[in-house]
């Protein structure tokens, strides 16, 4: 019993093995793709890949200094004039500056109003009172210098009570003439070089302050030009830094568009020999649309957007050539979208190539 069935066994196996062995060299059943590749409808033409912009490119909007975000004054879809407040930075900070400038500019305005009123009017009397004093104390010594010298020439005196005598007459004379001094100094007002460094320190506060405005000002960022707000990244609340990898916002236009078509370095003399280009969607929907050539940037850059192909090359370098769209396509274009555009070129001698020559 154990002999036949071992015999059945390997019976069984080798017919198994000569079933696997012909089902191994039959071709796998084709597996249809999910969606058709985009060719190249021309004969001879150059492929690139685009991408859909603003007619007058994006604009990425970012804070002039890191700072916290107190209000956001626009969403996504909002159009924009320029001047219009996009979002505003805490300026406290600021604030408080310009409150201490705000004082420093009255305090030099106060300054100068002081300088105005000069002289004060409590100030000249006593500054009369000393001139007349002094005035009769040099006449009392003047008529008793009188008196000596009279009585020098009786021989009542000598020659040194003459010259105490002439002492005090000059000494009351001095002080007569240092009183007027001071009081022509009052009654002449505030000095003009006191009145110029006061003006320059007043300047010099409201420069501050103007700067400071400034500064204020800044703390609000605002449109540029009259656009749709594509794309908002920042929240009120949120801290902020002038990061250009990522904007606080993006604006442009999404009603007039280009497309941005990146030509490899390879492909550049052929842009010349230029026929005619169309675009083409990706995705479920696919349409092609026909673009204008609106101009060819002369400056080759190194390739950064890349459409995700295993075979497609990292070191080279592209131009950039725009597009305009005469007609909007059904398809909807949105600004950063990628589309692949095709370039049709004339052959050398001047016509256009067949479809499907070299």
């Amino acid at each position: 019993m154990i002999k036949w069935l071992t015999i059945i066994l390997a019976v069984a196996g080798v017919l198994l093995a000569v079933a696997t062995a012909r089902t191994a060299f039959e071709d796998p059943p084709p597996i249809p793709l999910s969606r058709q590749p985009s060719i190249n409808p021309f004969g001879r033409g150059v492929a690139s890949l685009g991408k859909v912009e603003s007619a007058h490119r994006e604009i990425l909007i970012a804070p002039p200094q890191p700072g916290l975000v107190v209000r956001v004054n626009a969403d996504v879809g909002d159009a924009v004039k320029a001047g219009q407040p996009l979002f505003e930075l805490d300026s406290r900070v600021i604030d408080a500056d310009l409150i201490r400038a705000q004082a420093a500019v009255e305090a030099d305005n106060a300054e100068i109003a002081r300088w105005h009123a000069l002289p004060r009017a409590e100030d000249v009397p006593p500054l009369r009172a000393v001139v007349d004093q002094f005035k009769a104390l040099l006449a009392d010594r003047e008529e008793k210098l009188r008196l000596t010298r009279e009585a020098l020439q009786r021989g009542a005196a000598n020659e040194r009570d003459v010259s105490r005598d002439t002492f005090g007459r000059d000494e009351a004379l001095a002080s007569l003439r240092k009183a007027e001094a001071d009081l022509a100094r009052t009654t002449a007002g505030g000095w003009e070089a006191d009145l110029t460094v006061a003006r320059a320190n007043l300047a010099r506060s409201q420069a501050e302050l103007a700067a400071l405005r400034v500064l204020k000002e800044r703390m609000t960022v605002v449109a540029p030009r009259d656009s749709v707000v594509l794309r908002r990244s920042i929240e009120a609340g949120e801290y902020a830094s002038p990061d250009a990898n990522r904007p606080a916002m993006i604006l442009g236009n999404p009603h007039e568009l280009n497309v941005r078509a990146q030509v490899d370095e390879e492909d550049i003399a052929l842009l010349e020999r230029m026929t005619r280009a169309v675009g083409r969607t990706r995705g479920a929907v696919v349409e092609q649309f026909d673009l204008t050539l609106v101009r060819i940037e002369p400056y080759a850059r190194p390739k950064m957007e890349l459409t995700g192909s295993n075979v497609e090359r990292v070191d080279t370098r592209v131009i950039d050539v725009v597009f305009s769209l005469p007609a909007r396509p059904r398809t909807p274009l949105y600004p950063g979208q990628a589309v692949d555009v095709f370039i049709d070129v004339a052959d050398d001698a001047g016509t256009q190539a067949p479809p499907g020559g070299k």
